[in-house]
């Protein structure tokens, strides 16, 4: 990907930074290119780009990429979790599996009241918590709990429902939902419009003699 912007978005400077994109981005001055790259370098930005603005990028394109990005994470953790169990097998059978549902417990209890709710993600930072205490919080500050980030362009329906990892059965099959549907959003979006250069082959001249 990268960034594309006109002529003109250089004298709107300060009011880009003024008004952080958001004007650039409704007047279309400032916009998303989304090309494909392959593993030898080569791209397709001469023949296949598409166009997005900076709310279609943040709105979907981004939380997707993030939401990819963590499930392969999730998936790669839990085989090398499984490769260590298997190969490191603990000799009390007793104290076998309490230290990972202690870890389990504290990762799915929410950081502010430590009570295990359904859970909410930040789009911005990523930090969850469950709905009441956001709810709660959001009504005092309008900034993160945890790292003070900004909270005041933060809606309700742009909060990320965080599921259990014991509401997944699969979690590849969902990840290869999600690039799919990552690709057809993609794929619905419009082309960037280039200009048609005309190669004019000239015929040599003719000397008479």
């Amino acid at each position: 990907m990268r960034l594309s912007y006109s002529p003109a978005a250089q004298f709107f400077l300060f009011l880009v930074k003024w008004t952080d994109c958001h004007l650039a981005g409704a007047l279309g001055l400032l916009r998303i290119l989304i090309y494909k790259a392959y593993e030898d370098g080569k791209t397709t930005i001469s023949i296949y780009e598409r166009k997005a603005s900076l709310k279609e990028f943040y709105g979907v394109v981004f939380p997707s990429l993030l939401q990819l990005h963590r499930g392969i994470t999730d998936v790669d953790d839990r085989k090398q979790k499984h490769l260590c169990a298997t190969k490191y097998k603990h000799k009390d059978l007793t104290s076998k599996g309490k230290l990972p549902e202690i870890d389990m417990e504290r990762e799915e209890e929410c950081g502010i009241c430590l009570e295990m709710n359904s859970m909410v993600v930040l789009p911005n930072c990523n930090h969850s918590m469950c709905m009441k205490c956001y709810e709660d919080w959001h009504a005092r500050s309008q900034s993160c709990p945890f790292c003070r980030d900004s909270l005041k362009r933060v809606n309700s329906d742009d909060l990320w429902i965080c599921i259990s990892s014991s509401e997944i059965n699969d979690l590849a099959s969902i990840n290869k939902e999600n690039l799919k549907r990552l690709f057809m959003y993609i794929e619905s979006l419009p082309l960037t419009a280039r200009p048609h250069i005309q190669h004019v082959i000239s015929s040599p001249p003719v000397i008479a003699n």
